[in-house]
């Protein structure tokens, strides 16, 4: 009974994490609300995540929550190295851009004009 109040606030604490430190929610934060939702329901009422197994065809209702979280695991990380990726090529037309910029002020301004006599 214990580890089920434990493992409770673990995911409450979690959930309040999600919805309470975000503005909005995008697909991968609801993914992984959905996941603490099943978690909550699968510690609270063990005997109906039980019948959705058996429902699909796997053998405990606790594999089924670990096939679920795999996957959702997996969205998640997808998720963020695309994020990852795009941003990399952001930085890198960034970097870009600045460079282009620099080697036109430094053909604009002689180096001469560019220190300042003391």
């Amino acid at each position: 009974m214990i580890i089920r109040i434990l493992l409770l606030l673990g995911l409450g604490a979690t959930g309040w994490f999600v919805f309470l430190r975000r503005n909005r929610l995008p697909i991968h934060i609801m993914t992984v609300f959905l996941l603490i939702a099943a978690g909550a329901v699968a510690v609270v009422f063990p005997e109906l995540t039980q019948d959705a197994a058996h429902l699909v065809g796997v053998g405990r209702g606790a594999d089924l929550i670990l096939y679920l979280a795999i996957v959702s695991v997996m969205f998640v990380l997808m998720h963020y190295y695309t994020k990852f990726v795009e941003l990399q090529r952001q930085l890198t037309d960034v970097t870009r851009e600045l460079a282009i910029l620099r080697a036109e002020v430094d053909r604009a301004v002689p180096p001469a004009a560019k220190t300042e006599p003391s």
